[in-house]
């Protein structure tokens, strides 16, 4: 079930992307994002698609590492820092890119193609734990790359 939903996905991941590219630089509150290139913010949304598509179905099926999603994200974080990219913008793009999944589904008539209100509510969870780790592992990162953070505590440790 999670697999087949993840190929709604992938099979509307032009048009998703599309859609989330729009309202990302309709947001007032992503003044950075918005500055993006379109290509380069296409391919920033599209790469997180790929990550839900591909990766969320092992990673729920096998209960594979939670270490690679976090390895990519926080690098993400840490890119983001030296990009001087408020980290509250990163996030909100993130769970807006989100808000776009769960849309797809929902408009996709997930119901219709036989999938019950049980399955599309576990689909729904595991979404959302997947893009709680995904914003865990940026703030991580983020923090990490954070200029002021290693100040403090290298004066600490002196």
């Amino acid at each position: 079930m999670i697999q087949n939903l993840a190929e709604v996905i992938q099979k509307n991941e032009y048009l998703i992307t599309r859609e989330l590219v729009g309202e990302i630089r309709k947001m007032p509150e992503v003044r950075h994002y918005r500055s993006i290139m379109d290509d380069v913010l296409f391919d920033n949304v599209h790469n997180v698609l790929y990550h839900v598509y591909k990766r969320l179905p092992h990673w729920h099926r096998h209960h594979a590492s939670k270490n690679t999603v976090f390895s990519f994200y926080s690098d993400l974080g840490r890119q983001r820092c030296r990009e001087k990219v408020p980290l509250q913008e990163t996030i909100r793009v993130l769970f807006s890119i989100k808000r776009g999944i769960c849309r797809c589904i929902s408009e996709r008539r997930a119901l219709d193609k036989g999938f019950t209100l049980d399955q599309l509510a576990e689909f729904f969870s595991l979404v959302n734990h997947f893009f709680d780790r995904v914003a865990h592992a940026v703030i991580s990162g983020y923090l990490e790359a954070t200029p002021t953070r290693e100040g403090v505590g290298q004066k600490r440790m002196q």
